[in-house]
């Protein structure tokens, strides 16, 4: 592991570099706040609710943020600079150490087939697949975890405020892969955009 992954790297300010960096890793963040935010529009009574059970908000909201630094920290911090330090020799170090990442966390998914069918898993798969790579990205971009962190918060906190969600049983068919694929798509084609082998001064750590 690489030795210079500290406890003390995950909540430092961003390194501003230019208006291109904080452009980068402002788009995801203001996306999902959006995406967070449209949940007590789907749902007006939720604010309400929230309201109504303070105590058992509170406890969501810890586990949330307590289980999004724990998958940051070992996946974006550790694992991945671990791989960092793997390929250290070879020209495409960082977007390999991207995918093998992205990767792991991905497969990390499999567990939720004790609660949903296959077909769901692998959609879940599928995404989280390319939502890695987008975060490891924003990792390098912005020097901190704290910026993956709060992405990935912003992406768990709708599905754990309706609690509708995490009981619904929705049916899954082969076209529900669709909206997954696009996705990894986009996320694939936004991470390797902005990382390349020119801007080098981004993966030293």
């Amino acid at each position: 592991m690489n030795h210079k992954y500290k406890l003390t790297k995950i909540f430092i300010r961003p390194a501003h570099d230019t208006w291109l960096d904080k452009l980068v890793y402002t788009i995801p963040i203001i996306l999902y706040s959006l995406r967070a935010v449209s949940i007590f529009f789907d749902e007006p009574t939720l604010l309400c609710t929230i309201a109504n059970r303070i105590p058992h908000y509170l406890i969501i909201l810890l586990v949330v943020v307590t289980s999004t630094f724990f998958e940051e920290y070992l996946v974006r911090g550790l694992i991945f600079g671990s791989f960092l330090v793997y390929f250290k020799q070879h020209y495409w170090r960082v977007q390999l150490s991207i995918l093998f990442s992205a990767f792991i966390f991905s497969l990390s998914h499999l567990m939720n087939l004790l609660n949903q069918n296959p077909l769901q898993t692998l959609s879940q798969m599928i995404y989280t697949f390319g939502f890695g790579c987008l975060l490891s990205m924003l990792y390098i971009r912005s020097r901190s975890l704290l910026i993956p962190f709060i992405t990935h918060f912003l992406l768990n906190l709708p599905s754990f405020l309706d609690n509708s969600s995490l009981s619904a049983t929705h049916s899954a068919t082969p076209k529900s892969l669709i909206g997954p694929v696009c996705f990894l798509i986009v996320f694939l084609t936004y991470t390797f955009i902005f990382i390349n082998n020119d801007e080098e001064q981004h993966y030293q750590f």
